[in-house]
């Protein structure tokens, strides 16, 4: 078996979407992560839902679960008007993982060991023809987890 045969479709979004939009689809389709691509459709960074999150709370209450405690639901007003009228790249966490990029011939091995040194849950799949890179999908940690219990 190889990354072809476990890629999936994956939704994905621009760079330069609407990062409002774009955290509605990783609500919505409960997704592991945002898979983004860049202008010429190629992924740019993987972000998982946990730094999605990360992002909405300032480094103050990051630093200060007591303050966290105490700040009321005006709070999630802030949150949403951070993301208003920005694009997913103007918006994307400081510390953004990179896409986790492999080849339709990557073994399960292959790419299990690239999430574990990227810290992600998704990898995308992505085939080059003459200069040019097609996503073919992505595999989740979820559907390697699958395809090593015997379940694909």
């Amino acid at each position: 078996m190889y990354a072809r045969d476990l890629a999936r479709c994956y939704p994905t979004v621009s760079s330069d979407d609407d990062v409002l939009d774009a955290v509605r689809l990783v609500a919505r389709e409960q997704l592991p992560a945002l898979l983004v691509l860049d202008p010429d459709q190629y992924p740019y960074a993987i972000v998982s839902a946990t730094r999605l999150v990360t992002a909405l709370v300032p480094d103050r209450v990051q630093d200060d679960l007591l303050l966290a405690s105490v700040i009321d639901n005006r709070f999630d007003d802030d949150a949403r008007a951070s993301m208003v009228g920005r694009s997913v790249i103007e918006w994307l966490p400081r510390r953004t993982i990179t896409a986790a990029v492999v080849g339709p011939d990557a073994s399960p091995m292959q790419i299990a060991a690239l999430m574990t040194r990227k810290d992600t849950s998704v990898v995308a799949v992505v085939e080059r023809s003459g200069g040019k890179a097609a996503l073919i999908g992505a595999i989740t940690a979820a559907s390697l987890l699958e395809h090593f219990a015997g379940g694909s």
